[in-house]
């Protein structure tokens, strides 16, 4: 998953830690993930567990329609920073299908998927032009794993670079109040060998907020 995100977000399958490349499939491989060319020299200071999201933080989906963060007060919201062509979303594309149905017409959950692959978004459309052109690959990819969740646009990376996502897919719960309660893998199964015995971090973070409790654990190492 070659593209320019902000931050850091320097390997977009992953960092290209040994041990975490060694998790991939054999047919996978790290992914770089670079730094648009025009982006400032000055990074915004990333959230940290028990940050709360900055104000009028908005991003738009693929047809240009703007969604707020502040919108979403009241509702856990389970984010992960996807990308088209990263080989660890062959594990996390089903895996979030899964969510979706377990989450379906729920009140208090909602998933976001957030692109911040510069490579993959190609140019930003312009205000008031039709953006239905635009995005082709993504939303292709999309219609096919059947990803039915939110999917937002992130140009110029200000969302990643804000939550000094690295990965893909690199994962974050944010409780009622906007609050960041969890960072880091989907789940403890990389490989997708676990199936229905693996740990899914974000479901367990979301149960726990659900219930008034603290989540056991808040930070993990991301794949991908």
């Amino acid at each position: 998953m070659q593209t320019k995100w902000i931050l850091p977000l320097a390997l977009a399958g992953g960092l290209a830690l040994p041990a975490i490349a060694s998790l991939l499939p054999s047919d996978s491989a790290p992914n770089k993930v670079q730094e648009p060319k025009d982006s400032p020299k000055k990074k915004a200071k990333p959230l940290k567990i028990g940050s709360v999201l900055p104000k009028k933080l908005s991003l738009p989906d693929f047809d240009g329609k703007s969604h707020s963060f502040d919108d979403l007060r009241g509702k856990v919201v389970l984010v992960h920073f996807w990308s088209e062509r990263c080989p660890a979303e062959r594990h996390a594309n089903p895996v979030f299908r899964a969510m979706q149905e377990r989450y379906k017409g729920s009140k208090d959950v909602v998933m976001v998927g957030i692109c911040s692959n510069q490579g993959e978004l190609g140019e930003q459309p312009k205000k008031g032009t039709d953006h239905s052109k635009a995005y082709k690959a993504l939303r292709k990819k999309v219609a096919k794993e059947k990803l039915n969740h939110l999917m937002l646009i992130d140009h110029g990376n200000k969302v990643s670079d804000l939550f000094a996502a690295r990965t893909t897919p690199h994962c974050f719960v944010i409780d009622k109040k906007g609050k960041l309660s969890y960072s880091g893998a989907l789940d403890d199964d990389p490989r997708g060998k676990k199936g229905k015995d693996a740990t899914n971090y974000l479901v367990d973070v979301a149960s726990a907020l659900l219930a008034d409790k603290r989540p056991e654990i808040t930070t993990t190492k991301p794949y991908g």
